[in-house]
């Protein structure tokens, strides 16, 4: 068992350290471009994009606690914060699950099953609006290759398929057998139709998020369009969180990102927003969860702050 581990890390590491040499080669080619084009970032547009991040990840708690209360379930404001603010760093955690982990166990007041299902169906709704941010890109833009056309198509279908309350009710079925409790899920409510409002504030918000990387580079040398920003990004994030080798999506999400870009725009360019998106991701999340700390408390000595009015 422990050299199945071991070897699953070393497998972990080499899937991330081939993917970010594939991103930072361009890098060390260019060196004097690339340092030119990312110290060339304008700290008050930075700044204020990071700020604009904050804001817009902010929001996703709220939407995750508005998909709990479709199921029937109702927690305060100040718990989804908690919970999700909390359990988003283990995302960096090696493996997938932690994230997952992290949020049933912050949310001890919900059946953890449907925790699981609310957390599954979250992704699931999120990267369908991701798929349709992207495919926005063709139907403005033009110039869609067929391959891509038809994976996304698939992608977009499979993604759907998943959403349906009987697909939803399996998966409820499945936790509490693998926990080896007998919940009565038939008065479960997973209205469908809820879905879609939940779809249409996930497409707002990807959009949103590519404004802010759009913000932190006004001013520099980093030239991508507002358009380019908002229909690259959700795609790369949606390739990352699906590679299990790499935790966050690392190397894989910069990897598709620099390759969607680089069509159009310098190579030390497209490297350069790339890896912004990474840090400034990375900072926005722990920025997150020490303030939520600082405000909140910690979960596991018990909470500062009642609720969030």
């Amino acid at each position: 068992m422990q050299l199945k581990k071991l070897l699953w890390n070393i497998l972990q590491l080499m899937v991330v350290l081939v993917l970010f040499y594939y991103v930072v080669s361009p890098l060390v080619k260019n060196a004097k471009a690339f340092r030119e084009t990312f110290l060339s970032l304008n700290f008050l547009f930075l700044a204020g994009g990071v700020i604009f991040l904050s804001l817009v990840i902010f929001c996703y708690p709220f939407v995750w606690r508005y998909i709990l209360k479709g199921f029937g379930v109702e927690i305060q404001p100040s718990m989804a914060v908690i919970s999700w603010i909390y359990s988003n760093i283990g995302k960096y955690m090696p493996g997938k699950i932690w994230q997952f982990v992290g949020r049933v166990a912050l949310t001890k007041d919900v059946i953890p099953e449907i925790t699981l299902t609310t957390v599954f169906l979250e992704v699931i709704i999120s990267s369908s609006s991701a798929v349709m941010v992207f495919f926005a890109r063709f139907f403005l833009k033009g110039g869609l290759p067929q391959l891509w056309a038809v994976y996304a198509l698939i992608l977009f279908a499979v993604l759907l398929l998943l959403q349906h309350p009987v697909v939803l009710r399996f998966f409820l079925r499945i936790f509490a057998k693998i926990r080896k409790k007998n919940y009565d899920l038939s008065k479960v409510r997973i209205p469908l139709k809820r879905n879609l409002l939940v779809f249409l504030w996930y497409f707002t918000l990807w959009i949103a998020t590519g404004v802010s990387f759009w913000i932190m580079i006004q001013g520099s040398n980093i030239k991508i369009s507002l358009f380019d920003s908002v229909t690259t990004y959700p795609i790369s994030w949606i390739l990352g969180y699906l590679a299990l080798v790499a935790p966050a999506g690392f190397g894989v999400r910069e990897s598709v990102l620099m390759t969607l870009l680089k069509t159009s725009y310098p190579v030390e360019v497209a490297s350069a927003f790339s890896l912004l998106t990474r840090i400034a991701l990375i900072f926005t999340d722990f920025l997150l969860f020490f303030i939520t700390m600082l405000v909140l408390g910690n979960p596991l000595v018990g909470n500062k702050g009642e609720d969030i009015k």
